[in-house]
């Protein structure tokens, strides 16, 4: 399914509509991994056991998130980059999408270069670093762990449907 969404709908058919385009994409995604995996069918290797590692707890760690789906609970600050994300990633735009992702995952907060409080002196403007910051996204465990799921998927799904364009793939 096709995520078209140019703004998130506030009516709760639209939205529950887009949660289940959300979920399907996630669920395809994930299947194919797994099929990709086991159809290589390598040696017990380490680098073919992490491989599988990192499949099964993707699919685990995304559980909360397809719960939110269900339940239609997924905040604003959340649900809109990951349209962006599954957006480009559809269209086989892997930069934007992972631009999308880091813009979710660490924001467009100053964050501090070098090592802070040196001397005894506070720097001038050290107390704009953090004014007007809300609950940093990453900060919840359960949050952190679908987030960095999406960004797995992402890299799975640009090997198995590599963009037309080379710039678009991503690191």
């Amino acid at each position: 399914m096709k995520v078209s969404a140019d703004a998130i709908p506030q009516d709760k058919a639209g939205r529950k509509y887009l949660f289940r385009q959300l979920a399907s994409y996630f669920t395809m995604v994930l299947r194919e991994w797994e099929t990709a995996l086991a159809r290589e069918k390598q040696e017990d290797t380490f680098a073919s056991k992490s491989a599988i590692n990192a499949m099964v707890s993707s699919r685990a760690n995304m559980v909360p998130l397809f719960r939110k789906f269900e339940s239609a609970d997924l905040d604003d600050d959340i649900l809109k980059p990951v349209v962006g994300i599954v957006q480009a990633a559809q269209e086989r735009r892997y930069v934007d999408a992972n631009d999308g992702y880091l813009r979710l995952s660490i924001g467009k907060a100053a964050w501090p270069i070098g090592v802070t409080m040196v001397g005894i002196h506070e720097r001038s403007a050290r107390e704009k670093l953090h004014d007007g910051e809300r609950g940093h996204v990453m900060g919840d465990e359960v949050t952190r762990k679908y987030l960095q799921s999406i960004k797995r998927c992402l890299t799975f799904a640009q090997v198995r449907w590599p963009p037309e364009d080379i710039r678009q793939l991503m690191g």
